[in-house]
């Protein structure tokens, strides 16, 4: 999972944000995970400093993808606003400060976003979309 409060700033393999099974006790959808993967990767994009116009478009387009493969349900769609408003909250930070309260609450909060859009994922249901294009759990 992410580590909202690495002080190094530093890249570590072992570090590497994971969701999915590893969090979850019933794994989610391979579709689904491959997009937390996604997820997970552009806020920590935003957390090393990555083009924050760029990751945000990735992170929401990503998020579109989920919301575009699931049954509609008000869970799933809560839990995307999460991740995006978590998101927006890491890419406002102008000056990157590890020590930093407001730092340190966004990453809190996005740590908490993904885990709780990874709970909700779980047992996600194929939308008629994802059916059609083969996209099976």
């Amino acid at each position: 999972m992410l580590d909202p409060d690495s002080s190094d700033g530093q890249h570590h393999p072992s570090a590497e944000p994971r969701v999915g099974a590893a969090t979850v006790g019933t794994p989610v959808p391979e579709p689904l995970r491959a997009a937390l993967d996604r997820i997970e990767q552009g806020i920590a994009g935003l957390m090393q400093g990555a083009d924050k116009r760029e990751t945000m478009h990735t992170l929401r387009s990503t998020l579109s993808d989920i919301c575009a493969l699931t049954e509609r349900d008000p869970r799933i769609q809560r839990a995307v606003k999460r991740v995006v408003n978590a998101g927006e909250r890491l890419a406002e930070i102008e000056v990157p400060s590890l020590r930093s309260r407001a730092e340190s609450a966004a990453r809190r909060a996005a740590a908490r976003a993904i885990e709780s859009l990874a709970a909700v994922l779980v047992d996600t249901r194929p939308s008629r979309i994802a059916t059609s294009l083969g996209r099976g759990w």
